[in-house]
C-alpha cells in the first residue's frame, strides 16, 4: 500500500519567522544603516545644490526649458515636467536613479540573507532546528520591507522643510518603497531558481537595471511611452510626485512582490536544499591549466571583476552621451558662471564635468577592491585559502596574486570608464578627441589616489581578514571628504584625510608631481605592510 507524503501544517512551515526576522535584523543592522545614511547624505547634497543653483521660481522655469528638453537628461533622470519648489526639483535630480539604487540594495539583501546562506551552509544547519521550510524565506521578505520602507520615510520626510505638501511626501515615500518590495519579489524568486547567490544577484538586478533603462528610452524617444507600463521602475516614474500623485501603480509594484514571494514559497517547498534551476556552467574535465596560483586567483576573480567593468561601461556611456549637452546647465545660472571663473585655467563645463566624472569612476575602483577583499575574507572564513595554501604556494605569493588582481581591476574600470565615456561622447555627436584627451589625463592623475585605497584594504585584510568589512568606512570617507566635501564646511585638515583631495586637477590645472609620488610611495608601503602582516597571522 503506497501513502502519498504527508506535507507539515501551515503553521509548522512558517514556524520559527519571527526567530529568523530578528536574527537577519541583527545581522543586517549595520548594512542598512550605512545605506540610509549615504541616501541621506547623497539626497541632502542634491538639495543643497538645487536651492544654490536654482534659488527663485525664474531658475528653476530655465532649468525646466534647458534640461528638462535634454533627451540625455531625459534618459537619465526623466522629464522635468514639476518645478514649482526646491522639493520637485530635488526629486527630478535624485529621484528615480536613488529609487533603482534602492532596488539593487534590497536584491542584496535578499539574496544574501537566502541563497548565500544555503551556499555556505548555514540554512541547513538552521533548518535542522525548528523552523519551518517558509520561515527563512518570510524573515528575508519582511526584512526587504523593512529595509524599503525606512529608507522611503528617510527620503520623503526630509522634502518638508523643502516645501514639499502632504500628498506629495506621500508620493514619493510610495516610489521608493514600492519599487524596493517589487524588487525584493523579484530576488525571492531568483534566489530559489538560482544555485549560486552571484547568478541569483545578477539576475534580480538586472530587473532593476533593465527596468530603469526601458523607463528612460519611454522618456527620451518619441513614440515609446507604452515601456514605462511594463517595468516596476516605469510604475515609479507614473507615480508622478508633485503631479498626479497617483498611488495605484505603488500598488501595483507591491502586487509583484506579494506575487514573488508566492512563487518563491511554491519553489522552497519542492526543491532540495542548495538545488536550483540556474546553474553556473561547470568547470573543465581536469585542471591542468591550472597551473599556478595566479591563475587559479584570476579564475575566481574574473567573474567579479567582469560584473564591476561592465557596470562603469554602462554608466560611462550615459556619462558620455550627457556630456556635450552638459554645457546646458549653464544657461541662465550665474554658479555655473562663478565655478567656470574660479578655475586657475581657462576650461569649459564639458571638461569640468568629465574631470568631475573621472573622480567618481576613481572612487568606484576603490570600491572594487574591497569586494575583492570581502570575497578573499569568505574564501578564508571557508577554508579554501588553507586548502591552498597547504600547496608549495607561499603566503607571500598567494596574497601577491591577489594584490596584482586588485591593481589590475583598479586599472581596468579606469579603463573602461574613459573609453565608454569617449564612446557615448561620439554618439552623441560630441568632439571624442578633445574629450578623450582630457579624459585620460584625469584617470591617470585619479589612479594613485585609487591605489592608497585599494592598498590600505589590502593592508587590512593582511592584519585580519574581518577588517575588510571597515573597507566600505574607508570608501565613503574618502568619497565624502574628497569629491564631496563642497557640501560640509569642513576645516583643510580634515579633508586632506581623503587622497583624492590631493589628487592633481588635470586638465583643468597644471599637473603636481609631489602629491603624485607620495601617494605612489604610501600605496607601495602599505602594499608592503599587507605582505609583512599576512606572513604572520593565522589563517582561518
Amino acid at each position: 500500500m503506497t501513502t502519498s507524503p504527508v506535507l507539515p501544517r501551515t503553521s509548522d512551515r512558517f514556524a520559527g519567522t519571527a526567530m529568523m526576522l530578528r536574527l537577519m535584523l541583527r545581522r543586517e543592522w549595520l548594512t542598512i544603516t550605512i545605506t540610509l545614511a549615504v541616501f541621506l547624505l547623497l539626497n541632502v547634497s542634491t538639495a543643497a545644490s538645487i536651492n544654490s543653483m536654482y534659488p527663485g521660481a525664474a531658475e528653476r522655469q530655465a532649468a525646466r526649458a534647458g534640461l528638462g528638453a535634454n533627451s540625455a537628461f531625459r534618459f537619465l533622470l526623466g522629464p522635468l515636467d514639476h518645478t514649482d519648489s526646491a522639493a520637485s526639483m530635488t526629486v527630478w535630480r535624485a529621484g528615480l536613479f536613488m529609487v533603482a539604487a534602492l532596488g539593487v540594495c534590497v536584491v542584496l539583501q535578499v539574496v544574501r540573507q537566502t541563497r548565500k546562506e544555503e551556499e555556505l551552509g548555514r540554512a541547513e544547519l538552521v533548518r535542522s532546528g525548528v523552523v519551518g521550510p517558509l520561515a527563512p524565506l518570510s524573515a528575508a521578505a519582511i526584512a526587504a520591507s523593512v529595509f524599503s520602507i525606512v529608507v522611503a520615510l528617510a527620503m520623503s520626510l526630509m522634502l518638508f522643510p523643502l516645501g514639499a505638501e502632504a500628498a506629495d511626501v506621500a508620493a514619493v515615500f510610495a516610489q521608493y518603497a514600492s519599487t524596493g518590495m517589487a524588487a525584493a519579489g523579484a530576488a525571492l524568486v531568483t534566489a530559489q531558481v538560482a544555485k549560486t547567490s552571484h547568478i541569483a544577484n545578477m539576475t534580480a538586478a538586472s530587473v532593476v537595471l533593465v527596468g530603469y533603462l526601458l523607463r528612460g528610452v519611454a522618456d527620451s524617444t518619441g513614440g515609446w511611452g507604452w515601456l514605462r507600463w511594463l517595468t516596476p521602475m516605469g510604475w515609479a516614474q507614473l507615480i508622478d510626485p508633485f503631479g498626479d500623485n497617483n498611488l495605484w501603480f505603488a500598488l501595483t509594484s507591491v502586487v509583484v512582490f506579494a506575487a514573488g514571494w508566492s512563487l518563491a514559497a511554491a519553489v522552497t517547498n519542492r526543491r532540495d536544499l542548495g538545488g536550483g534551476l540556474i546553474a553556473p556552467r561547470p568547470g573543465p574535465a581536469d585542471a591542468r591549466h591550472m597551473g599556478s596560483i595566479e591563475v587559479i586567483v584570476a579564475r575566481l576573480s574574473a567573474p567579479l571583476l567582469g560584473s564591476w567593468v561592465g557596470g562603469v561601461i554602462v554608466y560611462g556611456l550615459v556619462v558620455g552621451f550627457m556630456q556635450p549637452s552638459v554645457s546646458q546647465l549653464a544657461e541662465g545660472n550665474s554658479k555655473f558662471d562663478e565655478i567656470i571663473r574660479q578655475t586657475t585655467t581657462p576650461a569649459d563645463l564639458e571638461t569640468l564635468f568629465g574631470m568631475t566624472m573621472m573622480t567618481f569612476f576613481a572612487i568606484a575602483a576603490g570600491a572594487w577592491t574591497v569586494n575583492l577583499t570581502t570575497r578573499m575574507h569568505g574564501e578564508e572564513h571557508a577554508a579554501r585559502t588553507e586548502v591552498l595554501l597547504a600547496t608549495p604556494a607561499s603566503r607571500s605569493r598567494f596574497l601577491f596574486a591577489y594584490i596584482e588582481m586588485a591593481m589590475l581591476g583598479v586599472v581596468a574600470i579606469l579603463a573602461s570608464a574613459v573609453v565608454s565615456i569617449i564612446v557615448g561622447n561620439a554618439l552623441a555627436g560630441g568632439d571624442a578627441g578633445r574629450a578623450g584627451a582630457d579624459l585620460v589625463q584625469a584617470a591617470l592623475a585619479q589612479l594613485p589616489a585609487a591605489l592608497v585605497v585599494s592598498s590600505l584594504v589590502l593592508a587590512l585584510y593582511g592584519i585580519r581578514s574581518r577588517l575588510v568589512m571597515l573597507g566600505w568606512f574607508i570608501v565613503l570617507v574618502a568619497l565624502f571628504l574628497g569629491p564631496m566635501s563642497g557640501m560640509f564646511d569642513l576645516p583643510q585638515w580634515v579633508k586632506d584625510l581623503s587622497p583624492y583631495t590631493h589628487t592633481p586637477l588635470v586638465p583643468v590645472e597644471p599637473m603636481r608631481w609631489l602629491p603624485v609620488v607620495v601617494m605612489a610611495c604610501l600605496a607601495a608601503a602599505l602594499v608592503a605592510l599587507a605582505q609583512a602582516v599576512f606572513a604572520r597571522r593565522d589563517v582561518g
